[in-house]
């Protein structure tokens, strides 16, 4: 099997939507999925298609074999800035009505002072997730391997992440692939490999 990776596009929503869900279901769940009608795989898909902020194409990589996309990953460093931080705000409000959407920043809010942001020398990962029936074929490794490459052309110094520490198989994956803990904060595994 033959493996492209590859930056996203708006019409890999229907792939990759549900993808990035699996990889933090629980989290995604609780910061943008509580009302019926406005689901976090709404959501997701939404901001996917909008291209820019954390959760848009623009910022994420595929794995795809033939026309089947069979992975995804993201990464985000210090120099990202305000445009980028305005188009996950856009995302929000232009998918949840005001009230809606300040209280999703709330939520999001108490989620993210647990967490901290890549430095100047750091390339943070996230999102990366398989599709289930093409998990042990390599794809996540080819995937990490295509963010170590992203490191070493913006001159970064290490790969971090953040995992959650309920989710075991995430944690020994990371390890598997050289990944070293650095510190637990509020139910998260900061961990760090050297670029």
């Amino acid at each position: 099997m033959e493996i492209e990776i590859r930056q996203g596009v708006a019409s890999d929503a229907a792939h990759t939507t549900p993808l990035i869900l699996s990889a933090a279901q629980t989290l995604l769940t609780s910061i943008f999925g509580h009302n019926k009608n406005k689901t976090a795989d709404g959501y997701l898909s939404h901001a996917w298609e909008l291209g820019g902020g954390q959760y848009g194409f623009n910022n994420h990589w595929v794995a795809q074999a033939g026309n089947e996309v069979l992975g995804v990953v993201t990464s985000w460093h210090s120099k990202l800035g305000a445009a980028f931080d305005r188009a996950t705000l856009d995302s929000i409000t232009s998918y949840f009505t005001l009230d809606e959407a300040m209280t999703v920043l709330m939520r999001n809010q108490t989620v993210a002072i647990n967490l901290t942001p890549p430095t100047n020398t750091e390339l943070m990962i996230g999102h990366l997730s398989v599709e289930e029936s093409a998990r042990r074929t390599g794809i996540g490794s080819m995937l990490i391997d295509s963010m170590q490459e992203r490191a070493e052309q913006l001159k970064k110094r290490k790969l971090v992440l953040d995992v959650e520490v309920s989710n075991v198989p995430a944690i020994r994956f990371y390890q598997r692939h050289d990944f070293v803990e650095e510190s637990i904060n509020k139910g998260f595994i900061r961990f760090a490999r050297p670029v």
